[in-house]
């Protein structure tokens, strides 16, 4: 029985690095060669792992952002308490301040250390990736690991998001849930709503569309806490519904008939993944892990985030041309189904486990 401690920051159903933790805990805890552990913040998808009876959770509360440096040494004790206390072998840590602590603990007692790196920060170079393995989401963020942080690229393996099994329901009790009548159009988005992901620019470019496609809604599903947000929101023209992160975000592709993610900055989004999974076209920012694998035209649409015109006639290109968008949405299914298969990321994931419990090199 191998022992896994797997740490996160908030677990919340609008964040990608949320649902990659909650796929991981669901496959090991059908494995019964491990005993997987879990300890979070806390977050507003918790009731997820109620389904998971062979994880063992807890709630320590250790701060995010800034709030870290005066929580060092207190989570750095709890989590080698807990490491000796429940025999952990290895800690698979999924953020920067944990996985540095998994690294301290590494180097003072017999337990392994693994990190999965899914974005691109920035600062603290001598303390951060010092885990014996990392895990990249792209060649993007492996190649800024290995410039901006001089990680070496043995201690390195580069995996796409695994991709989620798909929820299906009736399209039409979803438009009807949601007060939508069956002949209007959608434009989905979703993720978290902020100025990262560049909600600005995609209202500005929707109410370009709008005035063209009037029957054409913009639902936005993701947390919202940015009042400066709320406010264009409210300023816009269009006809914008905002939805609150649920536990199957999921049913909402199958009555997109456009998902966008026009991101100024993205290591990989599992919106991209989840738009190919149910065959949907696919908008996305000329950026990190989303240029690297849409193929412009072919799998989907890039743009330029800081160009709201251009990005509105790209939609308006993909709402005029349905044929050409069902194709690009096939070829991203392809693609998706070929590079993000569930079992095989999971099965790479226990190979690393298995190097870094016995001390191999990968």
């Amino acid at each position: 029985m191998k022992r896994i401690l797997h740490i996160t920051p908030d677990f919340n159903y609008s964040c990608g690095v949320s649902k990659l933790v909650y796929l991981t805990l669901s496959y090991f805890n059908e494995n019964v060669n491990y005993d997987s552990h879990f300890i979070t913040n806390g977050g507003d998808s918790l009731e997820r792992l109620k389904d998971l009876k062979r994880i063992k959770v807890r709630i320590i509360d250790f701060g995010k952002g800034v709030k870290n440096i005066f929580l060092v040494n207190n989570f750095h004790q709890n989590i080698s308490n807990y490491c000796r206390e429940s025999g952990i072998e290895l800690i698979h840590s999924y953020h920067r301040f944990p996985e540095f602590i998994a690294s301290k603990i590494s180097a003072e007692a017999s337990v392994r250390s693994v990190g999965t790196v899914l974005s691109f920060v920035k600062g603290f170079k001598k303390l951060s990736f010092r885990s014996d393995y990392l895990i990249t989401v792209s060649n993007a963020v492996t190649s800024h690991l290995i410039n901006k942080f001089g990680v070496e690229p043995t201690k390195i393996t580069t995996m796409y998001l695994p991709k989620e099994h798909i929820i299906e329901s009736k399209t039409g009790f979803i438009k009807n849930s949601l007060g939508i009548s069956d002949d209007k159009k959608v434009l989905l988005y979703m993720g978290r709503i902020n100025f990262i992901k560049n909600i600005d620019n995609l209202l500005k470019a929707y109410e370009v569309v709008y005035k063209i496609f009037p029957d054409l809604i913009l639902i936005l599903c993701g947390s919202l806490g940015n009042n400066k947000i709320q406010r264009l929101i409210k300023k816009n023209n269009g006809s914008i519904k905002v939805l609150k992160p649920m536990k199957e975000n999921q049913v909402l592709y199958q009555i997109a008939d456009l998902v966008i993610l026009p991101s100024r900055v993205d290591p990989f989004p599992f919106v991209m993944i989840e738009a190919g999974s149910y065959k949907k076209p696919f908008i996305g920012g000329n950026t990190g892990g989303i240029a690297e694998f849409i193929e412009d035209g072919i799998n989907g649409l890039l743009v330029d985030p800081e160009n709201p015109q251009v990005l509105a006639e790209k939609i308006i290109y993909l709402l005029n041309n349905p044929q050409i968008g069902r194709t690009m949405g096939e070829k991203l299914y392809e693609k998706v189904n070929r590079l993000c298969d569930y079992n095989s990321y999971f099965s790479e994931v226990e190979k690393i486990y298995n190097s870094a419990l016995r001390g191999n090199d990968l």
